[in-house]
């Protein structure tokens, strides 16, 4: 979360949410799945690194995929939304 504001903040955006933060996850996500898919890439291996990443430590956020597990996380986090539309927690 920390990694995530600090890039917001430098990019001149400090409006964080749920919505941001999740896509910025998926990005670390995707960054490292291409990286570990290598130069030629192909869907197959894109496919395959990403199954591959078991126990990922993203910076304050694990994920775990493998061939049969796509979901690479199961934390839930409740919030509400407040009538300024802002989250609340």
């Amino acid at each position: 979360v920390k990694e995530y504001q600090e890039i917001m903040a430098k990019a001149g955006n400090t409006d964080f949410n749920f919505s941001s933060l999740e896509g910025f996850i998926v990005a670390k996500v995707m960054v490292e799945g291409l990286k570990r898919a290598g130069k030629d890439l192909t869907r197959e291996k894109l496919v395959a690194a990403l199954e591959s990443m078991n126990n990922v430590d993203l910076g304050e956020f694990v994920v775990n995929f493998s061939p049969t597990s796509h979901s690479g996380s199961k934390f839930v986090d409740l919030t509400m939304i407040g009538r300024g539309g802002k989250f609340l927690k």
